[in-house]
């Protein structure tokens, strides 16, 4: 009799145990289409019918939704919810400001949430539960996956540009990026080049927010002008896409050719996009204040790794200057590399140029 009441008080713990739910709160809890990508573990050997029930609690207002499926089949082993289900779901919105957001947009804001399942038999009113578990997570929206170099719209002259983006925040460990970048054509459409155009890298299992060019990638070609975009993902699930950003590759010097008699005001070269260092940066500014050291900076586009040092100290006037930085000796500076130039005015007005440095032809 003993063994008997025994078994009998073990099984309710056994039954509660037999399906078990595999789910990701930081990817999956972030909408409501996600909390239907979740996984249930069947340990029995036979099929059997189920009812999921998802209730998802926040912890400032209280319950926020509860969903309810139709019943389905669940074989034995890791399942994920049958195609189509969501069509046939009951959704109760809660009557708090997370909710109504919920039920406008599908994505969950930023709240430290409770998301709990109860798998129940399908074919039983009232019988014992499957399983039942839940899962606690503070959810901080993601930032937008935005590019960064080269430029959109930008005009390089670097065949073999490397690429840079912001990372995708909060961390999702595990997470990775894939990159696409191919040509796009006169009056084509950005979208449709991406999707239809053959892609010169389609890389994907990236670590980082940057990819060196593939040594396996065909170069660029001069007067070409390319579209890129970068995704972030975790396993199947597309966690953020950036915007579609386009460059040119342009090697000829956007402005005339200078001498050392001959400046351009800075705000013009600037515009051009791009300037061909032969050694040296001259422009023309102009300061309204009295005379002082100009503020400026350069830093390595190619490979951003490198220090740019022992810049030279450039003296401003009040009123008219033509400006010369002299890089020649400097040996910060690679000849073929792509550079950008940031200065800061006394009245606070910045200008950046971006410049390939060459070195002076009577070297």
């Amino acid at each position: 009799m003993r063994q008997l009441c025994l078994f009998l008080l073990l099984l309710p713990a056994f039954a509660y145990a037999q399906v078990t739910v595999v789910f990701v709160p930081e990817i999956q809890g972030r909408s409501l289409d996600g909390l239907l990508q979740v996984k249930l573990n069947n340990a029995a050997t036979t099929r059997q019918r189920a009812v999921l029930t998802i209730t998802v609690a926040a912890q400032s207002v209280g319950k926020v939704v509860s969903i309810k499926t139709p019943a389905f089949d669940l074989m034995p082993g890791l399942n994920p919810l049958p195609a189509g289900l969501m069509a046939g779901v009951s959704i109760q919105f809660a009557e708090n400001k997370i909710a109504a957001i919920l039920r406008q947009s599908h994505l969950f804001t930023a709240a430290d949430y409770e998301y709990c399942f109860e798998v129940s038999p399908g074919d039983v009113h009232g019988g014992i539960s499957l399983g039942q578990q839940c899962f606690n997570y503070s959810l901080q929206p993601f930032s937008p996956l935005i590019l960064t170099s080269p430029y959109d719209g930008d005009q390089i002259c670097d065949k073999r540009p490397n690429l840079f983006w912001q990372p995708l925040l909060p961390a999702i460990p595990g997470m990775q990026y894939r990159l696409i970048l191919t040509t796009l054509n006169p009056g084509q459409n950005k979208a449709e080049a991406l999707r239809y155009n053959l892609p010169l890298i389609n890389q994907s299992f990236i670590n980082t927010p940057m990819l060196f060019f593939p040594p396996s990638a065909q170069e660029l070609k001069e007067g070409k002008e390319y579209i890129w975009q970068v995704t972030a993902y975790k396993g199947d699930v597309l966690l953020s896409t950036s915007e579609m950003w386009t460059f040119k590759l342009q090697c000829k010097d956007s402005s005339a050719p200078l001498t050392p008699e001959s400046f351009r005001d800075i705000e013009d070269l600037t515009k051009g996009n791009f300037y061909l260092a032969n050694g040296y940066i001259r422009f023309a500014t102009h300061n309204t204040y009295a005379a002082t050291n100009l503020n400026y900076e350069i830093v390595c586009l190619t490979d951003p790794g490198s220090k740019v040092k022992h810049l030279p100290k450039v003296k401003l006037v009040h009123g008219g200057n033509h400006v010369v930085i002299d890089l020649s000796e400097n040996r910060s500076f690679k000849d073929g590399y792509y550079y950008r130039l940031t200065i800061t005015l006394p009245d606070g007005l910045k200008s950046e140029l971006r410049f390939l440095y060459a070195k002076p032809i009577d070297e």
